[in-house]
């Protein structure tokens, strides 16, 4: 008896000195990474509901749903959720469920986060990852850049290369290649009323967020790259715009035109200052975004990273990885001084109006 004693002690012991500090180190890893989604990058993909204005990843982040997301990552009852003091009302979880950012299993009478949620430690080797395809993308890239970058110096718009990189090389192409496999189901339905998408939430979050604005109109295609300390601008003048661009790049229209010389879109001629690819280019580009579709479509797919994320399809996790890459790569080549910063993406008081053209472009395509 008293050697079954010792021997236990002994593997208690020996649990302590291999064990425990490995615990302590998840447990100070999960502790380190934020208790609400509010120090996240949230993404929700989907269609919308065109009677509601309101997006998936606007509830998520109302109250304190953020908090009970993350809290339910491991299934819940609502007396767990009380007992692990977070407060919340029973309309605040319905009202999760409903935006199927929570699945209720009425059996056992819990409730589940519904987002793929990516903490810093998975965050980590997901995005070490997408290093190296970054850095296999930028050996692909790599002569198609120096001609890019050649033609824009000699238009006196080399700034404008970051906008151009982002919202068609990196960014249109793929999104029109994904399609319609990225979501949920293919119609909204009355048991989910509001949106047909799925979400992911990943913390960090990644130094400057922008987005992308595409207008077609005939036979050109307009690009604007939007980020929060961009100067105010009117898109419905921008649809105008496109609209009226003629043949020789002129705007004719008198009132277009003083809308357009404030933010120095255009010469006192109403001709563009801005890029403008003819088909040729166009085709160019398009070659470029093909690369880049192939690099996010084969890491997804690797077993690695579909074990990783976890998600139900190949195309959700194509999306993803979108994300992660386009972020990286341009990350990538800011550091390497390939590219410049079109504004300053963390103060708005060092843009000007005039900066506005550095994230604007055409692409011709042919009728």
């Amino acid at each position: 008896m008293q050697k079954n004693k010792f021997s236990l002690a002994l593997v208690i012991v020996l649990a302590a000195v291999f064990w425990l500090p490995d615990l302590a180190q998840a447990l100070q890893e999960h502790r380190n990474d934020p208790s609400t989604l509010d120090g996240y990058d949230l993404v929700a993909r989907g269609k919308m509901s065109q009677a509601r204005r309101t997006r998936p990843d606007q509830i998520a982040r109302m109250d304190n749903n953020g908090e009970i997301l993350i809290a339910c990552l491991k299934a819940k009852t609502a007396d767990e959720l009380k007992s692990s003091g977070i407060e919340f009302l029973q309309s605040q979880l319905e009202l999760l469920v409903d935006w199927d950012l929570l699945e209720y299993d009425r059996k056992n009478k819990t409730y589940r986060s519904a987002i793929h949620v990516y903490g810093s430690e998975k965050a980590s080797i997901i995005r070490q990852h997408v290093s190296m395809a970054v850095e296999q993308l930028a050996d692909m890239l790599n002569t198609d850049l120096v001609l890019l970058k050649s033609h824009l110096t000699k238009l006196d718009r080399g700034k404008n290369l970051f906008a151009i990189l982002y919202a068609y090389v990196l960014h249109s192409f793929t999104m029109e290649q994904l399609g319609e496999e990225i979501y949920r189901k293919p119609q909204l339905t009355v048991e989910h009323p509001f949106w047909n998408g799925y979400a992911w939430a990943i913390y960090p979050i990644r130094k400057f967020n922008v987005g992308s604005i595409f207008i077609p109109a005939k036979e050109n295609r307009f690009f604007f790259v939007s980020a929060t300390t961009v100067p105010k601008f009117n898109f419905q003048k921008m649809s105008s715009f496109v609209k009226d661009v003629s043949m020789d790049y002129r705007v004719g229209d008198p009132e277009l035109k003083k809308f357009l010389l404030d933010f120095s879109i255009i010469d006192e001629g109403g001709k563009l200052t801005i890029p403008v690819f003819e088909s040729d280019w166009s085709t160019k580009l398009e070659n470029m975004a093909k690369k880049v579709y192939a690099i996010t479509a084969e890491l997804a797919d690797s077993k690695e990273m579909r074990e990783m994320l976890g998600m139900e399809t190949l195309a959700q996790a194509a999306m993803f990885i979108h994300y992660e890459l386009r972020y990286a790569f341009l990350h990538y080549l800011l550091e390497k001084g390939t590219i410049q910063a079109p504004i300053d993406f963390d103060n708005a008081a060092n843009n000007s109006p005039s900066d506005v053209r550095n994230l604007i472009f055409i692409m011709k395509t042919e009728e």
